[in-house]
């Protein structure tokens, strides 16, 4: 709709990761490199934490197209599951055999005959990320625990990479999660980015959709806004150019002020559509319960469908990726 208007030739700010459009700030940089160690030294559990919104599903993509053609990559994005059901999941998302009345027990021991013939043949290594770590109960926790201890004398079978909110590190350092802890050797935190970082982050994607010259797009002005009602999230940064730019095609307006910026950040803000940190929303008592409840029918259906969208997203990529090889 605007992309003429503004010169670009894609939409550079779509809210769904895009490996195209990915921008290795220092933070982003700074935990794949601790990744790629966690990976290059065979270790069983890595984590990566980050507030929403932050690029770690980017990261998860980006590790998805490095990776695949040395190293079998398995993504489970819908981790709100029973403890006695994750052990199978694992096994059908690494496309290994699932045994016939599948229990915990005998989903392990195919899990682990599935690892060790991968091993033998020494071609690939294995590595399974689980996404929206924090939605992991104590018994799924337990679960993957086992499977990051498989081993063959000195060498681990698989690695686990922990993607999960940043509260996934506090409930970690319970007393009762101390032997996964210990496990852990690599960990790396996503944070948010600095003004000029923002500036950065919204130069490159328009790069990437067609501008060259930013200015052309955004004033000065229209920058310190970005970053002020984003608060350095990239998913924050998204939703406010995203927003300023179809209210400056509307008004026809290039390029745009600040105060564009402004009055979409704000009405975002009083629809609830743009959380700033610090600020609680207040309900009246009579209302809270249903409104508590609807909020959780609402999550409930993103997260299936974004679940959907996401592993779709991961077909798309591997297929691209061998096809891309093949040639």
């Amino acid at each position: 709709m605007y992309r003429e208007f503004y010169g670009l030739n894609e939409k550079p700010f779509n809210i769904l990761p895009d490996p195209d459009f990915f921008y290795l700030s220092q933070w982003h940089q700074q935990a794949i490199t601790h990744i790629e160690y966690g990976l290059m030294n065979g270790d069983s559990l890595i984590l990566l934490t980050g507030d929403a919104g932050t690029g770690k599903t980017s990261i998860i993509y980006k590790l998805i197209v490095d990776r695949c053609e040395d190293t079998i990559v398995g993504v489970i994005f819908n981790t709100a599951v029973a403890g006695d059901s994750i052990v199978e999941m694992v096994l059908t998302e690494l496309e290994g055999d699932v045994p016939d009345n599948p229990t915990p027990a005998s989903c392990m021991a195919a899990l682990q005959d599935y690892l060790l013939e991968v091993f033998s043949k020494d071609e690939k290594k294995v590595l399974l990320v689980l996404d929206e770590a924090q939605n992991l109960s104590d018994d799924a926790l337990e679960q993957v625990r086992m499977i990051s201890n498989l081993q063959v004398g000195k060498e681990n079978l698989i690695s686990i990479l922990m993607v999960g909110q940043s509260g996934f590190r506090s409930r970690l350092r319970r007393a009762r999660y101390s032997q996964i802890v210990q496990r852990i050797v690599v960990s790396a935190h996503l944070g948010r980015l600095r003004e000029q970082e923002v500036n950065d982050y919204v130069c490159y994607r328009l790069r990437q959709g067609g501008v060259d010259d930013a200015s052309t797009v955004f004033t000065d002005g229209a920058f310190k806004k970005i970053f002020e009602y984003s608060y350095g999230v990239p998913r924050n940064i998204n939703v406010v150019c995203e927003g300023s730019l179809i209210f400056g095609f509307a008004d026809d307006i290039k390029p745009i002020t600040a105060e564009i910026v402004e009055n979409f950040a704000k009405e975002r803000i009083e629809d609830g559509l743009l959380i700033m940190p610090g600020t609680v929303d207040t309900y009246d008592s009579d209302v809270t319960a249903e409104y508590i409840e609807d909020i959780q029918r609402r999550v409930a259906s993103l997260e299936k469908s974004m679940d959907i969208v996401k592993r779709t997203l991961v077909r798309i990529i591997k297929t691209v990726k061998r096809l891309t090889s093949i040639k």
